[in-house]
């Protein structure tokens, strides 16, 4: 095979940069492109919405960007502004555009520069809305900023911006299987936590899909869940080798399409099933490609092998003499450095991930938590006493409530919001207290947040937050199942929030609407 072990007397320094077919690079770049391009069409899309009492439909980029009060923000990135008027629009249009224009290899580095610029936009601009698979596509999209990739079977190549080529060094190739193989491999490291190995959130996410059609009853049988979670555990961490030995890869390739297509009708993960799959070959021998295209009959010739020399056709760029190839390769080596230094957060900081949410992105841990929340606020004005509890929809919308409210840190900052607008009503002295309920894996919902600080006035720790409270609480077998609306009425709540006890979260909504804006009214009723 082309990307085998160096030969005897030979250097792996030397064997990184031995040439070896890009048609690998090159279908990486069409399958990105083709992924980008229905990712960013899946903002333009409309969906349901529902704002004040008012169900409407408007397309998700307003729903998710500009519906909102104010936007979600990494610590150090607040500088990161919305687009103005409709920007934000025009952003995924010109991202689709750009998907297009490197699917087809037209100014290539160019193109990839968008698409990876236009999702690492996405990501920081609003932080609620992370999701692992648009950040590995901004990666490989980056990376192709990098490789040979608009040289071959490109527009950039037929009309001369790029020279014509058919090989790259070898360490190109394998920088691409490192970052396609990241989520597989981290994946199954993540995977190694008590949670996933008793059987939940994969046992939740089955029991959400037990009214499939013909699939649905079996999803329910015993032993089903740990079949789930076994089996995605160990097909993670075996894939990536068994896709690089011969003798095993056919039967990764079989087990890659059950695991992708069952997640693909099981989970909510959009393009990323289809993603990997196409990006599969990534992992056979770097002449797959053209020698399967010269096996069906097509007039290219099939790529040499390792036994044959592309040393004579090589360029200069290719070999360790070049003092740009020994900086590209530097610099890939630092570019691995860091993507595994990020994967390491969750083991190094303290408490649990899955729960205080530290260290959970950038580091491949998917599906590994179900959070049921319930979040409500507390604002009080001072020195009057003066209070009033209120959801926390006076501050977020639906959408962002519904994936925000699992993190404590972006139940702070929307603190921080509330007492912004609250003091925007003439009531500037006021403390905002949080009752955030959670509920891990089925775990008895529980504060994750100290119910009695300022949470407006708390601040973020480089390690740990000394106003998270890192006890989730037992695991249980038997999954809480109380409805939302009675859990203020089925759990001890915590002072100062007893009195939610005698209420439920649609009668405290209603109750906040009746009196506008969730301004404090001067009287001390939690509910009508």
């Amino acid at each position: 095979m082309s990307d085998s072990l160096p030969a005897p007397g030979r250097g792996i320094r030397e064997r990184m940069f031995d040439p070896v077919p890009s048609a690998i690079v090159v279908w990486v770049r069409i399958a990105v492109g083709i992924t980008i391009y229905f990712w960013a069409g899946s903002f333009l899309k409309v969906v349901p919405y529902q704002a004040d009492g008012i169900e409407k439909t408007i397309p998700l980029y307003e729903a998710v960007f500009l519906e909102p009060e104010f936007l979600f923000k990494y610590w150090g990135l607040e500088w990161v502004r919305l687009w103005p008027g409709k920007g934000i629009y025009w952003h995924f249009v010109v991202t689709q555009v750009a998907a297009i224009c490197l699917a087809i290899g037209l100014l290539t580095r160019v193109s990839a520069a968008i698409v990876c610029g236009a999702i690492a936009y996405v990501l920081l601009v609003e932080r609620q809305i992370y999701v692992n698979h648009y950040y590995l596509l901004s990666c490989a999209a980056g990376l192709l900023v990098f490789l040979p990739a608009g040289r071959s079977f490109a527009v950039d190549a037929a009309i001369g911006i790029e020279p014509r080529q058919q090989i790259m060094p070898r360490w190109q190739l394998w920088l691409l299987r490192f970052q396609l193989g990241m989520p597989y491999i981290f994946g199954a490291i993540a995977k190694l936590n008590s949670d996933w190995l008793a059987g939940q959130p994969a046992g939740i996410i089955l029991s959400n899909r037990a009214e499939m059609p013909i699939v649905g009853p079996y999803l329910m049988m015993p032993g089903a869940k740990e079949v789930i979670a076994y089996g995605g555990l160990f097909y993670d961490l075996l894939i990536v080798p068994m896709l690089l030995y011969r003798r095993t890869r056919w039967l990764g390739v079989a087990l890659s399409l059950v695991f992708h297509l069952t997640n693909s009708q099981l989970l909510s993960i959009g393009v990323f099933p289809w993603f990997m799959l196409a990006t599969l070959i990534v992992f056979f021998p770097a002449d797959a490609i053209p020698n399967l295209v010269a096996r069906f009959g097509r007039k290219a010739k099939p790529q040499p092998t390792s036994g044959e020399d592309l040393s004579s056709t090589a360029d200069e760029s290719v070999k360790p003499t070049s003092r740009l190839g020994k900086l590209g390769l530097g610099l890939a080596i630092l570019y691995v450095v860091i993507q595994l230094l990020l994967p390491i957060r969750p083991w190094v900081l303290p408490g649990n991930p899955s729960w205080n949410e530290r260290g959970q992105r950038f580091a491949w841990r998917m599906m590994l938590r179900d959070k049921n929340t319930l979040t409500a606020y507390l604002i009080r004005h001072e020195p009057s006493g003066q209070f009033l509890y209120a959801p926390s929809t006076v501050v977020m919308t639906y959408y962002q409530a519904s994936r925000a409210e699992r993190d404590p840190e972006l139940v702070r900052q929307a603190a921080v919001q509330l007492r912004r607008k609250i003091a925007s009503l003439g009531l500037p002295n006021s403390r905002i207290h949080a009752l955030q309920l959670v509920s891990l894996n089925g775990r008895r919902p529980t504060p994750i947040i100290d119910p009695t600080i300022d949470l407006a006035s708390a601040q973020r720790g480089w390690f740990s937050d000394d106003w998270v409270i890192e006890d989730p609480g037992p695991f249980r077998d038997q999954v809480w199942a109380v409805e939302k609306e009675q859990w203020w009425k089925s759990l001890e709540l915590p002072d100062p929030f007893k009195p939610l006890g005698q209420t439920t979260p649609s009668e405290l909504l209603k109750y906040v609407e009746s009196i506008g804006e969730a301004a404090p009214a001067g009287n001390q009723k939690t509910s009508p």
